[in-house]
């Protein structure tokens, strides 16, 4: 480059350390430098007249001193030996004893670098600048002159044009005649594009073009030359002096973006097509950090030469752009293109158990972990405990649970997870390992029902027999199945000795007809059910047989005499006389009175000198009451009574002395009713108090138990236990509760809003409390309701318990108070096409509610299951109605009326069963767990997704009862995603082990919420319905 100044200029001269000599030429009235590349250890000269710098002097010493006699045509010539980045400054020359203000200055740029180098170890390769463009030798970009930009400066601005993008225009008519350019070091400074001299007023000399006129144009095959730009191609040429043909190198087919796996070693093709033809030398990758990497192989075809390069392993630096560059004679091209480098995944806990048998364990391999998904495959590690033998390897999809088949009973085994994603060497570190033992066998016999017998109205005496086989029994005990299909409630009766081959049902519905069935249970473990019988219960029975009398006759008879029941509802068609040892074990013995007018009898065949229990019923359409039990015994050997009982009727022989007395005894009568009847008021008034104060229910274990309330506990008696169990509350007073308005109300109780005083803060609350003739089950429940709050304790997203206050023997329950209501209403509120259609229209959707706020109020449901599931307790009612939306529409769990802290119940009363929203298992085995609550929230997602929807609109309970076993379940929503009706369909599998567990929902719905995808469309496309809603229907 050639820089042409006056003296009083400082012209900038730019050099590489120890690889570019510099030539400076001085005359008397101007300085010329001229740049030439040289290899470093080269000199580098300065052809000048006056002083310099040695680059080891300090500044102002003379460098080198020349005669006048050794000017050549005018110019003097200066070396200046092995050039290094101190060598920079101003160097001037100027004639001894003359004034210093005639001294020529220029200043000395010297690049860090040698030529074609940059970095900070000088390692890496320049891109070629053209035009006079400098390479910069820290980032290794050009620094084009003015006039031209691009890259590698190739191309040039139009006339008086200038800049990175040649935005910049020079201003007059002259263009940039005149003006000096100065650009960041290491180029300096110079004339705009086709101007030079010392004031840039002069226009380059033909042949010559650029910044300053330092390049000549050499143009070849009919190319002109214009001083801005250089030489102007004829059609089919190209290039700086039109030396290449118009068909230049271009990378073929490259891919945007690649993804590999960390510490792996791929291999990345390059292809590319030109004239010439690319080899495999003119193909170069170029990683992040600059690297160059040569290909190690080329296959040469037709159309185009695909270069291949081995990589060497990945680490996570190499993450970034990578460009494929092609270089020919004919020109160059390059492609950028991302890698991402990814971490296998490496599981942070141990696989869970879902389910377990004798020879099976159900695993759940989808843990938390660390590193990059997607999980593509899950391994699996199996072996016995403590053993040394190989482990047993399994392989399955993610979304699979795993089944690890035949393995020996009661044992442990070591359980560990390797997870894997796409491509080469996507697999992890194996997981830590967990212990899961296999259960005890499963019960293999097969009961069949021996037979039955009706006790009462409401009774059922059950017996079954058992196939002998060698060995011990395997059972912990039998379980008895009554289905009322009419009514579609199913009642089951646990007997925990397996020796037992009858029991006793109670609580049945008189006039029913139920299904039986009884099986053997091992653990948990079923075994299979006897052959179904259909058993008829009786329609309610008459009255008690009234005051029944025994009377020994003989040593083997015993005479029994009662009187007619009151008021039997129907002829009686005969009587049923139970007879028992009263110190016996065996069973009752039943003797039937055919003759229904006779109302006595003489039981025979009995043991002397024993005593016997007796009591009669009768039938009309079905047995009746059974009278009390009255106590005989028989005589001793030989002796007999004196003669039998008279009957009673024998008694009315006395009726016209009662005659005479019932006149004396009326005005006597009356008066005793009055007084009994303010006594017996009196005492129903303490009654009522009392049973709001004592009472029992049935506990989730089953026992029976009763409740007292005093300040701040609940006192727990178990009938079988006799010491208390208080269970403790916070207490709120009653002055400090202020009644506002009613909230809602069923048969027996309500809820009131109210704001209560607590630790001194006013609040909110939702009131709960019984109305004044609730039952004593009601009060059971409620007091069962208080105990789960209770234990449950405080989470985001339950409703949690505030406090509880006894007044006047009522029971009264603070709970947070939501203010949005129930989900399922708030649903179905938002309904926008329906309530303001015209909203709806103008904003194109249909739900006032956005598809984030839905999939919030599914994780909060899940959360709140979550922590509902990991306490023990299952709910068996949720549904969008017993979940209620409180401040900042945070979802909650709700009504916990039904709930049992047990990790399986099986429900023993008849009720109103939620149909719609029951698992499988509910429906045909009354048997709820964690699983059958999951099977419910999939129902619940449901109805949030359908904006509160009635499930399976439509469709009867007895069509439902028939269908899902067959596998029938709800259809998409249309404005549902797949990946949501997916996580539906997995809570509604057959098998409840196989559905995932609240953890596992909660984990997918919160990464859905992070993804911010529109799970739930909520836009008004074409045809959009609402799901339908039959308020009937949900009550059944």
């Amino acid at each position: 480059m050639e820089k042409r100044m006056l003296p009083s200029f400082l012209p900038w001269v730019q050099t590489l350390a120890g690889a570019f000599p510099q030539v400076c030429s001085l005359c008397l009235a101007h300085v010329d430098v001229t740049q030439a590349e040289v290899g470093r250890g080269r000199e580098h000269q300065l052809l000048c007249d006056g002083e310099a710098p040695d680059p080891f002097m300090p500044p102002g010493s003379y460098f080198y001193t020349l005669d006048w006699h050794e000017a050549q045509e005018g110019r003097f010539l200066l070396q200046l030996p092995n050039v290094q980045p101190s060598s920079s400054g101003i160097y001037s020359a100027t004639y001894l004893e003359a004034s210093p203000l005639g001294s020529a200055f220029f200043r000395l740029i010297v690049r860090g670098c040698e030529a074609g180098h940059w970095g900070q170890d000088c390692t890496k390769e320049c891109p070629g600048c053209l035009h006079g463009g400098v390479c910069h030798d820290q980032d290794g970009e050009c620094v084009c002159p003015p006039g031209f930009t691009g890259t590698r400066c190739e191309q040039a601005c139009r006339e008086g044009r200038f800049g990175q993008s040649c935005q910049e225009q020079c201003p007059g008519t002259s263009g940039c005649r005149g003006l000096t350019f100065c650009l960041p070091d290491p180029y300096g400074c110079s004339c705009g594009s086709g101007w030079r001299g010392s004031q840039c007023q002069e226009a380059c000399a033909p042949g010559h073009f650029g910044a300053d006129c330092h390049l000549q144009c050499q143009c070849q095959n009919g190319g002109t030359c214009d001083r801005f730009s250089g030489c102007v191609c004829p059609s089919g040429w190209h290039g700086v002096h039109c030396e290449k043909s118009d068909r230049i190198p271009q990378i073929l087919d490259m891919v945007s973006e690649l993804e590999f796996n960390l510490e792996t070693t791929p291999r990345i093709n390059c292809a590319a097509a030109g004239n010439p033809f690319p080899v495999r030398g003119s193909v170069e990758l170029r990683k992040p950090d600059g690297t160059v990497l040569l290909s190690t192989k080329a296959i040469v075809e037709p159309d185009r030469t695909t270069a291949e390069f081995e990589v060497p392993r990945l680490a996570l630096g190499d993450s970034g752009l990578w460009e494929c560059r092609v270089s020919t004679s004919g020109g160059q091209d390059s492609r950028r293109f991302r890698v991402n480098v990814k971490v296998p995944p490496v599981p942070l806990t141990a696989p869970r158990l879902l389910a377990k048998q004798s020879r099976q364990l159900v695993v759940s391999p989808l843990v938390s972990f660390s590193g990059d998904g997607p999980i593509a495959s899950v391994r699996l590690h199996y072996r016995p405990q403590d053993s040394t033998m190989a482990w047993s390897t399994i392989v399955v999809d993610p979304s699979e649970n795993v089944t690890l088949m035949n393995l020996r009973p009661k044992t442990g085994y070591s359980v560990r997870v390797q997870l894997s994603r796409p491509g080469e060497g996507g697999e992890g570190a194996w997981g830590p390992p967990t212990l899961m033992t296999t259960d005890c066998p499963e019960p293999l016999l097969q009961p069949w029902l021996e037979g039955w017998h009706v006790e009462g109205p409401d009774r059922l005496r059950v017996s079954w027999s058992l196939p002998s086989v060698p060995g011990p029994l395997v059972g912990d005990g039998f379980l008895l199945r009554l289905w009322d299909g009419a009514r579609g409630q199913e009642r089951r009766e646990n007997v925990s000795s397996p020796q037992a081959r009858t029991t006793l049902l109670t609580g049945l519905t008189p006039g029913t007809h139920y299904q039986l069935d009884v099986r053997l249970y091992h653990c948990t473990l079923l075994g299979p059910a006897s052959p179904a019988a259909r058993v008829l219960l009786p329609p309610s029975g008459p009255p008690a047989p009234r005051h029944l009398h025994a009377q020994a006759l003989s040593d083997s008879e015993i005479q029994l005499v009662w009187q007619r029941p009151e008021a039997p509802a129907g002829p009686i068609s005969k009587y049923i006389v139970e007879v028992q040892v009263a110190e016996g074990s065996g069973d009752p013995l039943w003797m039937d009175v055919d003759r229904p007018e006779e109302t006595s009898t003489v039981v025979r065949g009995l043991n002397a000198s024993t005593r016997y229990l007796f009591r009669v019923r009768a039938s009309v359409q079905g047995p009746g009451d059974w009278s009390d039990m009255v106590e005989e015994s028989t005589l001793s050997n030989g002796l007999q009574s004196e003669g039998p009982v008279q009957e009673v009727q024998a008694a009315e022989e006395g009726l016209d002395q009662q005659l005479v007395l019932a006149v004396v005894g009326s005005v006597s009568a009356t008066c005793l009713t009055i007084l009994a009847a303010l006594l017996t008021l009196a005492c129903i008034r303490r009654s009522c108090l009392h049973r709001r104060r004592t009472f029992t229910y049935q506990s989730g274990s089953g026992e029976e138990t009763i409740l007292q309330f005093s300040s701040g506990t609940l006192t727990l008696t178990r009938r079988p236990k006799p010491q208390p169990e208080p269970l403790n509350y916070p207490v709120l007073e009653w002055e400090d509760i202020t009644f506002e308005d009613l909230i809602g109300e069923g048969n027996f109780g309500q809820v009131i809003r109210a704001m209560i005083k607590k630790d001194g803060l006013k609040m909110n609350a939702a009131i709960k409390m019984l109305k004044e003739y609730a039952s004593e089950n009601d009060h059971r429940d409620f007091a069962g309701e208080l105990e789960v709050l209770c234990k449950l304790g405080h989470h985001p997203n339950i409703i949690n318990l505030l406090g509880a206050c006894e007044n006047r023997g009522y029971l009264y329950i603070a709970i947070e108070y939501a203010p949005y209501g129930n989900l399922l209403d708030f649903l179905r509120k938002s309904r926008v096409l329906e309530t303001d259609p015209a909203f709806a229209r103008e904003h194109g959707t249909a739900s006032t509610l956005s598809s984030r706020q839905l999939l919030r109020f599914a994780s909060d449901a899940a959360n709140g299951m979550q922590y509902l599931s990991e306490k023990q307790f299952i709910h068996r009612d949720l549904a969008a109605r017993n979940v209620l939306v409180g401040e900042n529409l945070a979802s909650k769990i709700a009504d916990f009326g039904l709930s049992r802290g047990e990790e399986v119940y099986v429900k023993k009363t008849m009720g109103r069963l939620p149909v719609r929203w029951m698992a499988i298992e509910s429906l045909n085995y009354s048997v709820y767990t964690t699983k059958s609550d999951v099977w419910s929230f999939g129902v619940l997602l449901w109805e949030i997704v359908s904006l509160g929807g009635t499930p399976y609109c439509g469709m009867t309970c007895a069509e439902l009862y028939e269908k899902l076993p067959q596998g029938y379940r709800m259809e998409q929503p249309r404005n549902c995603d797949d990946e949501v009706y997916e996580l539906m369909r997995q809570c509604w599998r057959d098998r409840p082990y196989e559905r995932p567990p609240f953890a596992q929902i909660a984990l997918q719905l919160g990464r859905m919420l992070e993804a911010r995808k529109a799970y739930v469309n909520m836009s008004l496309f074409e045809n959009f319905t609402y799901a339908g809603i039959d308020a009937t229907a949900e009550e059944a």
